[in-house]
């Protein structure tokens, strides 16, 4: 279970009204909600009707660690849904923002993109892993685990924009697919309305005899916790033809081609196994689409989790 930390931090950056040309690439408390213990020192850093950029951390094991979000705002934040976005291995908040903007201009959607810089999070531990274990290969304090960053930046948020919202939807492609599929299983507690990962590399299998982080054994996910994850929903989005096995930007190896030997593959082999270890006595709201014409495309994969992630109003 992912505790979430106190004292979130806001640094702005420039707020603007025109967009820029797309590029595609691979704290508050709110009355409404309930409280993770987090407290604010600032206000009103998401102008509503623009897009701009800020840095955000928090107190505790990661403070000098904070992540930069780009957001587009509409002219009313405080009655919009939220949407969160993880990005791909390349790390380009911007980019990936500049990409979500034709799917969103006409919905009421607070756009919210998070970049974990390099620098401070290198690598995929501390990012597509979500921070769990350290250089060593134990189990970092739930505390450091890179996916409070989320819940945290969503409470902040909404009482930043005063808004009504009680949950948000997540979405991460690639690097970004691995993080979100691994929040939804080890966040025990958290305000998503539904997740999609997008095209994951590798994932964390449903297996307790495959060990962590490509499996459960001596992970901190416990039988019941696991049964609890597949209740949340969850979508596993996968393109046709992202099926290149020389991909550079796939991870190859022993452990992860017991996945698959290309993307699709291994989505539908995880799809599969979580389904398989659902009991049937488990509320289990997995789902799995395959886009027709997809490769390893992160606009084309937004376009087809638009539905899913943004409610009719």
């Amino acid at each position: 279970m992912v505790a979430l930390l106190a004292s979130c931090t806001f640094v702005p950056g420039e707020a603007r009204q025109e967009p820029k040309e797309s590029e595609q690439g691979d704290n508050m408390q709110g009355d409404n909600m309930p409280s993770s213990g987090t407290t604010s020192t600032q206000t009103r850093k998401i102008s509503p009707g623009t897009e701009g950029d800020f840095s955000f951390s928090w107190e505790g094991p990661l403070a000098d660690q904070p992540i930069r979000v780009w957001y587009s705002a509409p002219d009313d934040p405080s009655s919009a849904q939220i949407l969160l976005v993880m990005t791909g291995a390349h790390r380009n908040g911007e980019g990936y923002r500049e990409d979500w903007l034709p799917i969103v201009q006409d919905r009421n959607v607070l756009l919210l993109v998070l970049e974990f810089p390099k620098d401070d999070y290198p690598g995929s531990s501390s990012y597509n892993q979500g921070n769990i274990l350290d250089a060593s290969g134990d189990v970092n304090p739930p505390e450091a685990w890179t996916f409070n960053m989320v819940e945290a930046l969503f409470e902040a948020v909404v009482r930043d924009t005063n808004s009504g919202e009680k949950d948000y939807a997540l979405f991460g492609h690639s690097a970004g697919g691995q993080f979100v599929h691994r929040f939804m299983e080890f966040t025990e507690e958290n305000h998503v309305r539904v997740a999609v990962a997008a095209n994951a590399g590798w994932y964390t299998m449903p297996d307790q005899d495959v060990e962590f982080p490509h499996g459960l054994k001596n992970s901190p996910l416990s039988p019941r916790e696991l049964r609890e994850a597949f209740s949340r929903r969850l979508v596993i989005l996968l393109g046709a033809d992202d099926v290149d096995p020389e991909d550079t930007l796939l991870q190859r190896d022993r452990k992860t081609d017991a996945q698959g030997d290309n993307r699709l593959s291994r989505g539908l082999n995880f799809y599969q196994a979580s389904r398989d270890a659902a009991r049937e006595s488990d509320e289990f709201n997995w789902g799995l689409m395959v886009v027709p014409g997809a490769a390893h495309e992160h606009q084309k994969m937004a376009e087809a989790a638009a539905p899913f992630l943004l409610a009719s109003r």
